[in-house]
């Protein structure tokens, strides 16, 4: 396990997920399974092994990481000839997939309306028509724009290191598919060149309201504070309707990474090629992307008769 795991697996993990990585091979595989040779491990003992996970308290999502790195490991030992077979073929419970959140297309226009002023209006902005994950977003600067040919570069990331504790400014991304290219539109190359001014390529576009590198972790919880304030309680309807103004609507409570999300289904909706969120996204698979926004595809099954009514 630590051979398959500091010879090969390291070299293509971001930081943080070798962190993940060594505490599922510490806490759960090396202390229950690591006794073992490798070619005496059997069906029956992954599935024994699986099950004492769920019935130690264990989420099925989490269960299910610490199997496919078991999995993994296996599947270089079968690759190095060690074992003939890998065996995790194994009864699992069911996942229920969480419903991805998202805003429409004018929940987004209001929010932006409201924060043009903010300095969160901008890291808004790049997300919603770029798709970034938040770490990708802090770690853009202005040497991965190219606004003549009209794409941004993901090449680096800044993470709130688990090991060392603190904000970290990386070229290790989540996986090999994250770095990449993304197509950028008008709206987004107008507003960065008016904010861009007298600064070096190598600086950073997202700043605090210091001018520092953005930690990841401060500016989604300022966003979701800002959200919150936009929340439109049963109190403040009805001093509206007692004559109050209110100029503004009742936005769902999200999180910054459903602006990801969000961009991903403007997308999906406006009927773009699947393949193309998928590699703008930068997941490791098409499956991936089609696995997250599954309830998505249902509901644009109900426009298949309307697209047909239409042909014919």
């Amino acid at each position: 396990m630590h051979k398959w795991f500091t010879e090969y697996k390291v070299n293509t993990l971001s930081t943080n997920t070798i962190a993940n990585y060594n505490s599922r091979i510490e806490t759960h595989i090396i202390p229950k399974l690591g006794n073992y040779k490798v070619n005496k491990i059997t069906n029956e003992m992954v599935q024994d092994f699986y099950n004492s996970l769920i019935n130690d308290g264990q989420k099925p999502s989490s269960a299910k990481k610490v199997l496919e790195t078991l999995g993994n490991c296996l599947r270089y030992a079968q690759k190095n000839k060690l074992i003939y077979s890998v065996p995790v073929d194994i009864e699992r419970v069911a996942i229920e997939k969480p419903r991805v959140e998202f805003w429409s297309k004018n929940e987004v226009d209001f929010f932006l309306n409201e924060m043009k002023d903010d300095y969160l209006y901008t890291p808004i902005l790049i997300t919603v028509l770029t798709g970034l994950r938040i770490g990708e977003l802090c770690g853009l600067r202005w040497c991965d724009i190219d606004f003549d040919n009209k794409y941004l570069s993901v090449r680096n990331q800044v993470i709130n290191d688990k090991v060392s504790k603190s904000l970290l400014f990386t070229d290790k991304l989540k996986t090999l598919t994250s770095y990449r290219k993304i197509t950028i539109p008008k709206i987004l190359i107008n507003h960065l060149k008016s904010i861009k001014g007298n600064v070096l390529d190598t600086d950073f576009i997202i700043l605090t309201r210091e001018g520092e590198m953005c930690n990841p972790r401060n500016l989604s919880m300022n966003f979701t504070k800002k959200v919150s304030k936009y929340k439109l309680s049963l109190e403040d309807f009805e001093k509206g309707n007692n004559g109050d103004t209110i100029n503004y609507i009742q936005l769902e409570q999200i999180t910054f990474h459903a602006l990801r999300h969000t961009h991903a289904t403007l997308l999906i909706f406006k009927g773009e090629n699947i393949k193309v969120v998928s590699e703008r996204l930068g997941h490791k698979s098409i499956t991936e992307t089609l696995d997250t926004y599954t309830h998505i595809m249902e509901d644009m099954k109900n426009n298949t008769a309307d697209l047909l009514d239409d042909m014919f």
